[in-house]
Formats: structure tokens, C-alpha cells, sequence
């Protein structure tokens, strides 16, 4: 049996009255100090020297000092009484001022560029000493287990999860195409849909709702290059002839920097939602709720 829990044989309401002792150095005062009579901090004094096998306030003269045992137990017990009070007795306090807390973000690269930067832009402002962390999106999958290191995750609404979640945004499709791709006219066409090459984006075999709903509009839809990221689309399709779905607000952050037309659908799509994701047990966090609040107000 380790020693913590040999601790249920101790009377630890003892532990305020020793400090009350050895501060004092009188019983009478003690007992005064802690709200206790006299023949009760006298009681107390008694116990505590048969746990700790040692006099703790032996009497000189008129006036009680303190042993070499109680004086080298002041400091630790002055520590465990100031973090019992302040980590477990106090409730939490989160101040963004003056926190230099990490807190840490799991996430795909697409939603991380759609809402870091705008997150980060509200947090030096508010939080010049927090820190944030981005994660990959897989250890969303580990929330719920005591190792887990992220703090909230941003995931897509068709990937489930047991976990609280509510909705940080939704995301337009729009389709993007090298800006000198001469096979494209002023808007897009059903037609330049079947015609052209697409690039599309796979994650462990699935396709997203908007690409799932232009392959059945479009069954033969001319496939010429998967990617696993969406931020690799605007790259593999500039250049060329083909087009791809990407979300909006990706798509034109991303345009100018590869030459890109962002246009807009022909066919109507499903919007895509991307949902803030936490651990239960960390909801009475204040600083987890902070988070959470600053990752909403920074996409709305």
C-alpha cells in the first residue's frame, strides 16, 4: 500500500490546528486563531503528538517552544495546506491576461488555416502569454482517453463521435480552376463538370458530402488525381486543366497565391460543417471554456 493511501488513517482535520501550533506557539492562541476552545486545541495538541510521535511544544519557562521536529515541519505543511486550499478547495480560475497556458488543437490542416489565424489574431490580442498547439486531426480520436494531449478538436459533421459538440461553422463548396485554363468560359457548366478532369480529396477512403453529391450527379466523373489534403488541391490543379471542389473560405485564401479562378457551383451541394469538439471531462475548465469561446467568436 502506497503511502497516500495510508493517509485514510490520519485525521487531517488535525493538519489546520498543527499549522495554528506551531504559528503560535500557545494554545490558547491557536485555538482562538482557528475557532476552537481551548480544551479542544489542548485535545488536539495531544492527539497530534501521538501520531507523530514527538512533543511538537514543550514548555520553557512561561512559554511554549517549538521542537526540532515541529520546527522543520512549518514549510511542507504551509505547502500542503496553500495547495489544498488553492488547487482543490478554490474553485478554477482562468485569467487571459496573465495566463501562459499551451492549449492545444487537433485538426486538419484545411480547418486550421480557415480559423488559426483569425483565432490567433483574437487571442495576442486578449492572451499575449497563451500559447496555442496545433495537433493532427487523428488525436481527435483519443479525447476521451487520460493521455489525451488535445484540448478541442475541430471535426467535420459526418465523422461521429460520442464527445459534446456543437457547430463552429459551415462551409460552401466552390470549385476552383487554373486562372488561364482555357477550356472554361465565364461561369462554370454541368457540361465543363463532365467534361473537365477534377481533382478530388480522399481521407481514409471517403469522399465529403459536397464530392459525394457531384459523383452522383456525374457518375462518370473524370478523376485524374487524389490528393489526402485539401491544401495540396490548389498546387496539383494549377497549371492544368483540371478543376476540384474546395471550401470557400480556403479557396480564397489560397487563389491569388496559385493562380486560381474560384467559381461558383452550377449544381447545388451540401454545405460542409465543421463542429468544436471537446472532452466532457474537461468542461468545468475555465480555461477550455475560454478556448471555446474564442475559437467561435473568431468565425463568426
Amino acid at each position: 500500500m502506497g503511502p497516500v493511501y495510508g493517509l485514510h488513517r490520519i485525521d487531517l482535520n488535525l493538519l489546520p490546528q498543527l499549522a495554528a501550533l506551531l504559528e503560535h506557539r500557545s494554545v490558547t492562541r491557536a485555538a482562538q486563531a482557528v475557532g476552537l476552545t481551548q480544551p479542544a486545541m489542548s485535545n488536539a495538541l495531544q492527539r497530534l503528538r501521538r501520531t507523530l510521535g514527538d512533543e511538537l511544544l514543550v514548555r520553557v519557562g512561561r512559554q511554549y517552544v517549538l521542537t526540532t521536529r515541529a520546527g522543520a515541519l512549518i514549510e511542507p505543511l504551509n505547502l500542503i495546506l496553500e495547495t489544498a486550499t488553492s488547487q482543490v478547495l478554490a474553485p478554477p480560475t482562468f485569467d487571459p491576461a496573465t495566463s501562459e497556458r499551451t492549449f492545444r488543437i487537433a485538426a486538419s490542416s484545411a480547418s486550421a488555416l480557415t480559423v488559426l489565424p483569425l483565432l490567433n489574431a483574437t487571442v495576442a490580442e486578449s492572451a499575449p502569454g497563451v500559447r496555442l498547439h496545433l495537433e493532427a486531426p487523428e488525436s481527435a480520436m483519443d479525447l476521451t482517453r487520460s493521455e489525451a494531449t488535445a484540448d478541442v478538436a475541430l471535426l467535420p459533421d459526418t465523422m461521429p463521435t460520442t464527445l459534446p459538440r456543437e457547430r463552429l461553422y459551415n462551409e460552401s463548396w466552390v470549385l476552383v480552376a487554373d486562372a488561364d485554363n482555357d477550356r472554361i468560359g465565364a461561369t462554370l457548366t454541368v457540361d465543363d463538370l463532365s467534361r473537365l478532369p477534377h481533382a478530388v480529396f480522399e481521407w481514409e477512403g471517403g469522399r465529403v458530402g459536397g464530392q459525394q453529391a457531384l459523383a452522383r450527379m456525374i457518375p462518370d466523373l473524370d478523376v485524374r488525381m487524389v490528393v489526402f489534403d485539401f491544401l495540396m488541391i490548389p498546387p496539383v490543379v494549377s497549371g492544368t486543366h483540371m478543376i476540384a471542389l474546395l471550401q470557400r473560405r480556403l479557396a480564397h485564401h489560397l487563389a491569388a497565391r496559385h493562380g486560381l479562378r474560384v467559381m461558383e457551383s452550377p449544381v447545388p451541394l451540401p454545405t460542409l460543417g465543421i463542429d468544436l469538439v471537446w472532452n466532457p471531462r474537461g468542461a468545468t475548465d475555465p480555461g477550455r471554456a475560454w478556448l471555446r469561446e474564442q475559437l467561435v467568436r473568431a468565425v463568426h
